[in-house]
């Protein structure tokens, strides 16, 4: 009778749909304001996690809100008047889009031109189309950056770059000889922290990795990060 009441109990505990080992990783709420540079609430802009459409549109407040998985990377604004904008998650809730960019419309009118424009690799320039890996670039000039507390605030607004602390990892390169830390070029001339810069002398910075970093030698193994600051005319614009 007991191996009987045993037996039971083992064919049930082997035969429920969920094991500890399968438990589904549990979804994260983001949510966030979507407005313009004059604060004005954008209704309607679209959301999208990793490039994959969701669904979600910002409501009559420009607020939107979505579950997304623990392992998401990025979440992108799409508008047709204020243009598009990507963003890391990096495990935060709460994430306000400032969109000021061009509309669609006129983005897709200059995308030719785009593969034809040149971008700063530290030790000159090269045109994007030439490049066999893309370049991810953010202005950061934009205002709001220069309410954040330090550098390490906006490197965590670009897509594939992770940052605890002042600990920065470019997702999907890696070192064994080099550690994590990717290579930090600030005007051309590569340092060993970028502690000391403030976020409103900062004018872009620029995320490279692969092939494009072939230059650098063995420091570029983990990334280079590329910062360009301000120069002195053109501050105040």
């Amino acid at each position: 009778m007991k191996s009987t009441v045993f037996l039971l109990i083992l064919i049930s505990f082997l035969s429920s749909p969920v094991s500890f080992g399968q438990k589904k990783q549990k979804k994260i709420v983001v949510t966030g304001l979507v407005t313009d540079v004059r604060q004005k609430p954008l209704v309607g802009a679209m959301v999208l996690i990793d490039g994959r459409n969701t669904n979600i549109t910002t409501n009559n407040n420009g607020i939107y809100k979505l579950k997304v998985r623990p392992d998401a990377d990025s979440i992108t604004i799409v508008t047709f008047t204020n243009g598009i904008s990507t963003v890391a998650i990096n495990g935060r809730t709460n994430i306000d889009f400032i969109l000021a960019g061009l509309p669609l419309s006129q983005q897709n009118a200059q995308k030719k031109q785009s593969n034809d424009q040149q971008v700063n690799i530290g030790y000159g320039n090269v045109n994007q189309k030439n490049l066999s890996t893309p370049v991810t670039t953010i202005d950061a000039r934009n205002r709001k950056y220069s309410a954040y507390k330090d550098i390490y605030e906006i490197l965590r607004e670009l897509p594939g770059v992770t940052v605890s602390g002042s600990s920065v990892r470019i997702q999907g390169v890696s070192s064994i000889n080099s550690g994590t830390q990717p290579l930090f070029v600030v005007d051309g001339m590569p340092v060993e922290t970028v502690d000391q810069i403030s976020p409103s002398s900062v004018a872009n910075i620029s995320v490279l990795k692969g092939a494009s970093t072939s230059i650098y030698g063995s420091r570029g193994a983990n990334g280079v990060i590329l910062i360009t600051l301000i120069k002195g005319s053109d501050r105040g614009r």
